[in-house]
């Protein structure tokens, strides 16, 4: 399974969008939100939709 390069969700086998920069450079996306929001330059940070990673507690 390939990860979203912007919100670093797993993605499901042909789901989301890949994108290939002119230097080679392979970029999956999960979705169209993603996409944009990377293209934009948007720091994953002050982002609040996106899902936080939670530490599992043993």
């Amino acid at each position: 399974m390939a990860k979203c390069t912007f919100c670093s969700r797993d993605i499901e086998q042909g789901r989301g969008i890949i994108f290939v920069t002119a230097k080679g450079k392979i970029l999956h996306f999960c979705s169209r939100k993603c996409r944009v929001a990377f293209r934009l330059g948007r720091n994953k940070k002050k982002l609040g939709w996106i899902r936080k990673k939670k530490k599992e507690v043993k």
